[in-house]
């Protein structure tokens, strides 16, 4: 009964957690989760590509702009990354392992870094076309929206109990069109089918059951959840339009703008972490009276709404070719919509040794907000029709308070800069970007912290003032908190593209 209890807990926990891994690939712009945006000319640029964007990255960022091409383009490109990210755990004082005394000695932590920092695989595919026509352009393209795929710590590091490792794999294919009633004026919009082929994620969660009990650093109760799934279709849309009121001045805009979600079809597994010799630790999963062998569940997972609004400033020559131009664009993502992450067990039942107990369905609170990204950047036809170069620079807002940051994705204020250009010869473009993200170093203490150790079998209840259940040395907390340390993160991202005009 006791790991029984573990393990309907443990599904709530690695929900919550799941469906953020999970919207770290969603289809959705360049903000919130440590990301950036696919294209090197939109990479070059810091983002700064919503009025300007004139390639495939702007099925994304704003179809309108697909109005800018000229007969047919190919767009072949992909994204290297390394993915640094760093937790130091703030010493805390080891309750759960008494000296010979009798006193507590304080635990300091080794610092867990991401053992999966490269990612070699972030590609981009398509062609755009205006088939011959005066006013419309479609395109279609394939696409891996730009976000951390996987990160994996130490199963005995410090964030064991909010993240262990995940890996996420995302597609997107579009579906576009783009139309001009005047040189002044496109609009356009892109029908997306958002694939997930493969999801997952682990953590640890201790099953203490004694009243009192309170063990901030192990448990030999602990236990790992792993959670492995997929969402087959998931339909999404992004219109946009441009607007230029006089020849040197752009404006632009785009969204995500009917709400949708994702629902991803599940897989659940609960093994111990360190299990007892001689006993059996198997977890039974099955559902209806004739207990049949089952354990799939269904995550449901709200998507943020999204604006982007650009003003960009064209430079032109006497014969009204553009030398260089100058873009500011503002996003804003409606992340506190996704307030909370549900799944339904779908009548699972787990059974260890003999007890078996309905899961019933699942709600967990998160604490997210808005976030908004300014991006400022740039292009420089340094030769003409042979050599262009590109600059920009980004900011963008916390995506929670620092009490609730998290190992599993970066979540603090981002600041970062990029450096492109592009080769032309012939029909064909070589175009590459350098960009460097950091996030803010947080650092939070143990009285601020406000994650918590999941202890599903604890008999303190809310408010957890109980002197006869509640552990004393955490009264008025559900356990010992685990997020308190100091959070560091950085990445380095290569973007490489070919295109092709005809």
């Amino acid at each position: 009964m006791a790991v029984r209890l573990v393990l309907g807990r443990s599904v709530m926990v690695l929900v919550a957690v799941t469906t953020t891994a999970t919207l770290a690939g969603s289809a959705r712009a360049d903000g919130g989760l440590f990301s950036g945006t696919q294209g090197a000319r939109a990479t070059g640029r810091g983002g700064a590509f919503t009025a300007r964007a004139d390639d495939l990255s702007a099925v994304m960022l704003n179809p309108a702009g697909l109005a800018h091409i000229e007969g047919t383009l190919i767009h072949v490109g992909n994204r290297f990354s390394y993915n640094a990210q760093a937790f130091t755990r703030a010493p805390t004082t080891d309750y759960g392992s008494p000296d010979a005394s009798g006193g507590f000695p304080i635990h300091r932590f080794d610092t867990a870094s991401n053992q999966l920092p490269l990612q070699a695989l972030d590609p981009i595919l398509g062609v755009a076309s205006d088939l011959g026509l005066d006013t419309w352009t479609f395109a279609l393209a394939v696409q891996a929206p730009p976000g951390v795929a996987r990160q994996s710590f130490p199963i005995e590091g410090g964030q064991r109990y909010m993240m262990v490792d995940y890996e996420v794999l995302m597609l997107n294919t579009s579906l576009s069109a783009a139309y001009k009633p005047s040189a002044q004026l496109g609009l356009g919009a892109s029908v997306q089918w958002i694939h997930v082929p493969s999801l997952e994620y682990s953590l640890v969660v201790n099953g203490n059951p004694f009243a009192g009990g309170a063990n901030p650093v192990s448990s030999n109760l602990d236990m790992l959840a792993r959670l492995t799934g997929s969402a087959a279709f998931t339909l999404n849309t992004v219109v946009g339009a441009w607007y230029r009121p006089v020849p040197s001045l752009e404006l632009g805009v785009a969204g995500q703008v009917i709400p949708t979600q994702l629902e991803a079809e599940s897989r659940l597994d609960i093994t111990p972490v360190s299990p007892d010799p001689g006993t059996d630790d198997t977890v039974i999963l099955s559902r209806g009276d004739d207990e049949t062998p089952g354990n799939d569940v269904t995550l449901t997972i709200p998507l943020p709404l999204v604006a982007r609004a650009g003003i960009r400033y064209r430079h032109l020559q006497p014969d009204q070719t553009e030398l260089f131009d100058v873009e500011l664009d503002a996003v804003y993502e409606t992340w506190s919509r996704v307030d909370r992450f549900t799944v339904d067990t779908n009548g699972l039942y787990a059974e260890y040794q003999g007890d078996r107990r309905p899961l019933g369905d699942i709600s967990v609170d998160k604490q997210w907000r808005d976030t908004i990204g300014i991006h400022l950047g740039g292009e420089y036809a340094l030769i003409p029709n042979e050599f262009a170069v590109r600059a920009g620079v980004f900011y963008q807002t916390a995506l929670v308070d620092p009490a609730y940051a998290n190992v599993d994705f970066v979540t603090g204020a981002q600041l970062g800069g990029s450096l492109g250009a592009s080769v032309f010869w012939q029909k064909h473009e070589i175009a590459f970007a350098y960009e460097y993200r950091r996030e803010e170093t947080i650092s939070l203490g143990e009285a601020k912290s406000r994650v918590y150790q999941t202890m599903p079998l604890s008999p303190c209840m809310a408010p957890y003032t109980d002197t006869r259940n509640c552990s004393p040395y955490y009264l008025g907390r559900p356990g010992p908190p685990v997020n308190a340390g100091t959070y560091d993160a950085f990445s380095h991202l290569l973007v490489v593209d070919w295109l092709y005009r005809f």
